[in-house]
């Protein structure tokens, strides 16, 4: 129930993080909803084969290499889109920014029915719009969890906020084998995820901002609690790219996206093919089967994010490298089990399993990306949403490569490798992960330490300006430096100066902030 306090403002019960916190899950859901469609409806779009094969044509979606690149093309627009995402959140802000990606996503999949009437090469445009516009969609956690969450809860946001990929596949893909197969058809698919992820669009950029100080119904007592712990930074600031690309921790951070985003991604995309080409599953089935893990990894996710809140006896490093590995080494044993075995119920347990387990790779590796690089996760994120994207756009390659024909045999082969990468690519985070916040986050630093030094300077100066006492002594005068009570009273007044300046420091700092 709401509240209202504070001038007439509502404040939700002090609880308004919680509804930005729903907004971003219901942003992420419909986005990357409409982002993954095609990935289950060109199994049913029969229709549209058929009209070509009475007229002796052969219709793009027979030939496996023009699949494939419309799959790449989606990668190729989310490349695209990361390049410019970085500084353009930088200087406008999330808000504004992922309103912008998130609108050209929706229209884009509005139009893919169309595109796909008109001829091949629409399509692919389309498609490179619709990655172009769910490329900020990972970004967008860290952001919106570095605004809102306060410390003590930064499991649980995080955790929420990524459920919103799982949750979108929990409701895409059911929906997309009854209205492949019911009267509305395929095409309705499109109109229904476009139409809702523009209005849920809209109303994300109606309530969001980028942090709890900007907003209108953020309470003092829930503000006070989102800032407790945080360092206080000066909004904005450009993202100090070397220093961040330098550091071991995220480095460690990234090497593990690399190996795990490449196998989740994997799972992702090409999960209904494998499901339904491998295992057999008809395509009801199969938009079904391949719910099942999603629901799973949202139970999961929700459970394990408050719970990881929740331990507060245990480490969070020791935390963190345990959901890692959880997730990782699951995800890798479920590649073994699946190459392994010919046995349908067993494949579709392993897999259930990698996917349900990688989830909670969440509150491992990305909460320490999140304690680490702070208000500069945007850029951290951002590079791993670019290793999902480029793995995205390699792998049409490298399973047209192993699973030409999609048989078990071939598919075994490609689990094998992916189970060894995923392993062999987290070696370095259970070794380097930690909570604290890496330097190139404290912006004071540098001006501290310049500071302090212009302070210091004269301690060491004056006992090399022997030029000016010798100019004074040419013209028979007598050089303050001279003097030892001068020099004394010199020193002492830099004392006085800060004593001057620290009556309104404390003030100033409640009223304008540190910056």
């Amino acid at each position: 129930m709401t509240e209202k306090s504070e001038g007439g403002r509502w404040t939700f019960g002090n609880r308004t993080r919680f509804v930005v916190l729903f907004l971003g899950i219901c942003s992420i859901i419909c986005n990357h909803g409409a982002y993954t469609t095609i990935s289950f409806t060109v199994i049913c779009m029969k229709d549209v084969i058929e009209e070509h094969v009475a007229r002796n044509q052969t219709h793009w979606l027979q030939n496996s290499a023009d699949v494939s690149f419309v799959f790449s093309a989606g990668a190729i627009g989310a490349i695209i889109g990361l390049v410019p995402s970085v500084p353009l959140t930088t200087r406008f802000g999330i808000r504004n920014v992922l309103t912008f990606y998130s609108f050209s996503s929706s229209i884009a999949t509005l139009l893919v029915p169309l595109a796909v009437s008109i001829g091949y090469y629409p399509v692919v445009v389309a498609r490179l719009i619709q990655g172009f516009g769910a490329s900020i969609l990972f970004s967008s956690i860290g952001s919106i969890s570095e605004g809102w969450s306060p410390i003590a809860e930064i499991s649980t946001y995080i955790a929420f906020l990524s459920a919103g990929f799982q949750l979108s596949n929990i409701i895409t893909m059911p929906l997309s084998g009854v209205l492949c197969e019911s009267e509305l058809g395929w095409r309705s698919i499109y109109y229904i995820f476009g139409g809702v992820a523009c209005a849920v669009t809209a109303g994300f950029y109606a309530f969001f901002r980028d942090t709890a100080q900007s907003h209108r119904n953020v309470s003092t007592k829930e503000l006070q609690k989102i800032a407790a712990g945080k360092s206080e930074t000066s909004g904005r600031r450009e993202v100090p790219y070397i220093a961040v690309c330098k550091n071991k921790v995220v480095l460690a951070i990234w090497s593990s996206a690399l190996g795990g985003n490449m196998s989740l991604m994997t799972l992702m995309i090409y999960g209904p093919t494998y499901l339904n080409k491998v295992l057999g599953l008809d395509v009801k089935d199969t938009g079904f089967a391949n719910a099942i893990p999603y629901i799973l990894a949202t139970a999961v996710k929700f459970t394990a994010g408050p719970l990881s809140d929740k331990l507060t006896n245990v480490p969070d490093t020791w935390k963190m490298i345990f959901f890692a590995a959880v997730a990782q080494l699951g995800m890798a044993c479920g590649f073994f089990v699946m190459a392994l075995t010919r046995t349908k119920l067993i494949a579709q347990i392993a897999y259930t399993a990698a996917i349900v387990l990688a989830g909670v790779n969440m509150i491992g590796v990305v909460k320490c990306a999140q304690m680490v690089s702070r208000q500069y996760i945007h850029f951290v994120m951002a590079v791993n949403s670019l290793i999902s994207w480029v793995a995205i756009f390699i792998l049409p390659i490298i399973i047209g490569y192993l699973c030409p024909n999609h048989t078990p045999e071939e598919w075994s082969v490609f689990y094998i490798a992916g189970g060894i990468w995923v392993i062999v690519m987290n070696i370095p985070f259970p070794f380097l992960a930690t909570t604290e916040a890496a330097d190139f986050t404290k912006p004071g630093l540098f001006c501290i330490c310049f500071t302090n030094g212009n302070y210091n300077v004269i301690n060491f100066s004056v006992i090399c300006m022997q030029d000016v006492i010798e100019s004074q002594s040419v013209a028979n005068q007598t050089h303050w430096l001279e003097n030892t009570a001068d020099v004394s009273f010199i020193f002492s007044a830099g004392a006085v100066g800060a004593i001057i300046g620290l009556g309104p420091s404390v003030p100033l700092t409640t009223k304008y902030g540190v910056r």
